[in-house]
This record gives structure tokens, sequence and C-alpha cells, in this order.
């Protein structure tokens, strides 16, 4: 079954089907959700040159840090995470977590509970609610990487309720796609935890960390709600049109539940991504960037596809029997 999905998939990105699919399927699951992600990310185009990019120039030490944590008092489910995620951390990063700490909560769901939203096709593991400061698991299996996942919108959540890479600019927010597909890469990298969500937004979001010259900058750049970190790192290679159509293909992919036109669409925004990382001219992220390409069974079929085809067809000679 994978490689029939992987074969359609492929021929899906031939150039006439995948504009094809672009025109079909250019909103495919919520027509009015995807068009607002458009006209959102249309209006933060022309906004965000506005909003200056702030470095924080906060510090702490490990010592500080440690002390202060031990006199915290947080729900004691979260001290396995803590510790983990204290111990990969820069304690720079750490600053709002520990604001929030005190006076989370979280709640869980049963069972019965659980299975009514899934039969409401209410699709979320688990939410964390800024306004309330509580982390909403639903989950049935697995909720340790729910957990987890949440926690890292909570330990990313300013006091204006902003998380992460998801931001408000005046009236519109922008981000969502960028700050899920990061979390949840995060949420792997810290915990260990399984692939279980937003696949395809971390495939993308994986090649555009090759704009920072140091991956850290962009850890930084999420636990302080600085978005703007990120787009003036992309305007080193890229443009600002490109941004902004990054943003709302990674908003897209989340609102979206056909598997083709997400396989398509991841591809072709790597492809990209690659394009405008070699204008950098620096042989270690372009190497870097193409050994992230190469690992796509999706890119690896279509370079081969080549061979196929130069393959000569065996011509069979068939013979009329009379019955």
């Amino acid at each position: 079954m994978t490689n029939i999905i992987d074969i359609i998939t492929a021929l899906s990105s031939l150039y006439m089907i995948t504009t094809l699919i672009d025109n079909l399927f250019e909103t495919p699951k919520n027509l009015k959700t995807l068009k607002l992600n458009k006209q959102r990310n249309m209006e933060a185009y022309n906004i965000i040159d506005k909003f200056p990019n702030t470095e924080v120039t906060q510090n702490q030490t490990i010592d500080d840090l440690e002390n202060i944590l031990q006199n915290l008092s947080y729900p004691n489910e979260l001290k396995e995470i803590i510790i983990t995620f204290k111990n990969y951390i820069d304690p720079i990063n750490f600053q709002v977590c520990i604001n929030r700490l005190t006076d989370l909560k979280i709640n869980h769901f049963d069972l019965i509970h659980d299975i009514k939203k899934y039969l409401q096709n209410y699709l979320n593991d688990g939410i964390y609610l800024p306004k309330e400061n509580t982390i909403d698991i639903y989950k049935i299996f697995d909720k340790n990487s729910v957990l987890s996942h949440e926690f890292l919108h909570m330990a990313s959540t300013l006091k204006n309720q902003t998380s992460g890479f998801y931001t408000k600019l005046d009236s519109c927010w922008i981000g969502n796609g960028l700050d899920e597909g990061y979390t949840e890469l995060l949420n792997q990298r810290i915990f260990n935890t399984k692939k279980i969500s937003y696949t395809y937004n971390i495939e993308i979001i994986k090649i555009l960390e090759l704009f920072f010259d140091n991956p850290k900058d962009m850890e930084y750049a999420y636990f302080h709600n600085n978005i703007f970190k990120v787009y003036h790192t992309f305007l080193k290679y890229g443009t600002k049109k490109e941004f902004f159509l990054l943003l709302q293909t990674l908003d897209n992919l989340i609102e979206t539940d056909i598997p083709i036109y997400k396989k398509v669409i991841t591809v072709k925004t790597k492809i990209k991504l690659y394009d405008i990382i070699k204008r950098s001219n620096d042989k270690n992220k372009i190497l870097a960037a193409k050994k992230l390409l190469e690992k796509d069974p999706l890119i690896k079929f279509i370079k081969n596809k080549n061979l196929i085809k130069s393959k000569p067809i065996k011509q069979y000679k068939y013979t009329k029997h009379n019955s």
C-alpha cells in the first residue's frame, strides 16, 4: 500500500497534475478557513515591517534557575518533563515557563469524553488555554507526548497570549502552522516523542532552520515569541512574498485532510526552500538542505523516474490460438 501511495503521489507531482491539484484543492478541507488564512497573511504582509525585531537581553544562570524551580509549586505529572526540559534548553528560554508554572492546571478527560469528541470529529488531542492557564488532554492513548507538546505551548506563551510563533499583528494572527510544526519538532527533539502529528510541517521547518547560522537562534525566537526574527533571517536569502507564501502553506497544511495534496505541496515547498537557500552560496547549508530533500521517498522516486523511462520496453509477440 505504501508503494502504491508513493507512486500515486509521485505521478501527482508532475507539472500538469500538480497545477490541476492546486486549482481544485486550493482550499481542500474548509473553504472559509483557508481563504481566511490567505487573507490574514496578506494583511500581515502589509504591516509586518512596522514591528521591530526586538532582542531579549535578560539572562539567568543555571544555579538561579535550579533554585527557582526548587521553590516552585506545579503539577506533579510535569516533574519529569521539567527536568528533561531544563537539561535541554538554554536558561534564558526558561523565563516564560517559570512565570506560568505556579498556577498551571492540567485537566484529563475520561474515555467517554474522548470518544464523544472523536465522534464529533474533534481532532485535537489536547490544547493549552492561555487565558485560563490550563492544559486539557483529550487523547485516549500516549497522553505523555500530548502533554509535553502542550507544555511547550505554555512555556512559550507571553502575557498577551501570543504563543511561540503564533503572533498577533494589530488585529490579525499569523504563524499558526509554523508554531504548531516547530512545537512538535521540539517535542520530538527534547522529549523523544514519536512522530504523531504535523509531519509535513516539520519536514518543511527542518529546511527553514537552515536559514539560521545557529539553530539555537530559532529556539530563542520561539521561546520569546519573536516571529520577526524568523522573518528577518529568511530575508537574508528569500523575499517577503516568499516568506508569507511559506506561512500560508504551513497554515493550510494543518487545515487539510487530503494526503496527496499535503504530500505534493510539502515536496514543492521543500524544493522551493532549497532553491532559496542556494542563493546563500553557503556550501554547508546547501548540502544540509539537499540531504534533507533526499530523505523524502517521493523525491527519490521522482529522481529515479528518468532511469525507469530509459529502460527499454519489452515487446511481446502474441500468437492467436484457434479454439
